[in-house]
Parts: C-alpha cells; structure tokens; sequence
C-alpha cells in the first residue's frame, strides 16, 4: 500500500473534522506524514501499537509505520520494528529479523539495541546460536553507554570467563559501575564477590554495604530475603568498627543517590 493510498484512508477517518484535542493532534500527524515527516511516522506507529487513542489498537498497523520510517533510518523505529518481530507483535515472529533490525538501530548508537543483541546471543534463541563472544561485545558496547544492565552482564561474563578471559578485576570493575547505578543484581553479586574468601581484593566493608543496598530496596522478596540472609550471614564475621563503616557507607550512598535522582526530576 503507498504511502499516499494510507494517508487518504486516514483522512477519510474524520472527514467532519477533528473536535477533540486527540483529533486534532492525529490530523496534524497526518498533514506532517503528506508532507514526509519521519517523526510522524513513528508517532503514528506509536498510536496503533497503543491503542489509548482514537485510533484501535493494531500492531500490523504501527509495524507499517515504523517499518516506512525505519527504512529511512530512523533508530527508534528501527528498534520497536525488531521488537515487534522479536515478539511476533503485528508481524510473525523472526529473530534474525529482530537481529538485522536492532543491528541497524545499534549502528545509529542505540544502547538498548546494543543490549538486546547482547542478550539475543548469551542465551541463545530459537535458531539462533548461543555465542558468548558475540555477546560480550555488544555487552561491551552498551555498557560503554552506560546502561547498567549490559555492565551488570558483562560483569558475570568476566566472572565466569564467559566469552571473554576470565578477570576477577574486571568482573568487579563492571559490576561496581552497574551497582552505582542501581543495578540491584549488581550490588548483590558485587557483594558476594567482594566477601572475604571468594578471592583477592575482599572487601568486607563495602561487601556489606552493597548487600545491605540490595536487602532494603529489592522489590523481589525472594531475592531480598536472599541478600538479607548474606548481609546477616557477613556481618557475624565483622568488628563493631567494620559493621559501624558499612552502615554509615550505606546511608551515604542512598543519601547521594536520593539527591541525585531529585536533582534529575528538577531538570
């Protein structure tokens, strides 16, 4: 269907004239389309993949639209294209679909898309081979961006010299920037690989810091209770000085954190 046979069917969709504030903002969306707004486009697609609006809720429907701005190198098009086909949303399921779309999305510096590869290829899915790696690398890569979920991966990769070496440092290294930036899994991996007895660079003060962190604002209760049970399990072992530093550390650092995130919801 051309892209001016899909606009006039849009057109004919309120033919009396838009009345309210959602009508209005869809005509206007469709006046930008005629005149080649990617951006449009995309909104657009977003409208029929939600379906809050006028528009009914259609997948195959936003999976044409953003597959007409993908195609003209819109990255964010690119990225929901390859997860509708990863989900088999409005399109039927194909992964290396989904991969040859999040590649496209990644080579315009998507991060998530730099993670979904990454997490595509550790575990493997359907006939896609599982390739540690490949995997790293795009761990690598998003976690260069800072997203906290691909350095909290990474960070077990090279805990487990799994597609990289094996390095005890870098594992830390990773998984400490990951934990600061609230990446729970983090923080109780960190701490449980900074705890005496799981190899140099123990630290018990900071091992209890971090578990204690995971203890108090984990949602999951079986994975608090978990890093409760290893906070309670260390802290036996600790000097009244070493349990006075890792509460202290603790608070400081939700201190920080809490002002830093009201400082973000301020800009």
């Amino acid at each position: 269907m051309s892209v001016a046979l899909l606009v006039a069917l849009l057109m004919a969709q309120s033919v009396s004239g838009p009345f309210t504030a959602e009508e209005r903002y869809l005509a206007e969306l469709r006046a930008r389309i005629a005149k080649g707004d990617v951006e449009a486009e995309v909104a657009l697609g977003n409208l029929y993949e939600s379906g809050e609006s006028v528009l009914p809720l259609d997948p195959a429907q936003a999976a044409e639209w953003y597959r007409r701005a993908a195609d003209k190198g819109h990255a964010g098009a690119q990225m929901n294209l390859a997860m509708m086909y990863f989900d088999g949303q409005g399109v039927p399921r194909n992964v290396p679909q989904a991969i040859a779309w999040y590649e496209k999305a990644a080579e315009g510096g998507d991060a998530i898309a730099m993670f979904n590869l990454g997490s595509i290829y550790e575990t493997g899915v359907d006939r896609v081979a599982r390739d540690h790696r490949t995997a790293a690398a795009w761990y690598q890569k998003a976690a260069a961006q800072e997203n906290e979920t691909a350095q909290y991966r990474l960070g077990l990769l090279y805990r487990d010299g799994r597609g990289v070496a094996r390095d005890r440092a870098q594992a830390i290294e990773w998984l400490r920037k990951a934990a600061e930036q609230d990446e729970t899994d983090a923080q109780i991996e960190l701490g449980i690989l900074l705890s005496p007895g799981r190899g140099p660079s123990a630290d018990i003060v900071e091992a209890h810091m971090w578990l204690n962190l995971a203890a108090s604002r984990w949602k999951n209760e079986g994975k608090r209770v978990k890093a409760g049970r290893l906070r309670d399990e260390l802290e036996k072992t600790m000097t009244e000085d070493q349990r006075a530093q890792a509460y202290r550390r603790a608070t400081e650092w939700q201190d920080a954190h809490a002002w830093a995130r009201q400082s973000a919801a301020k800009k």
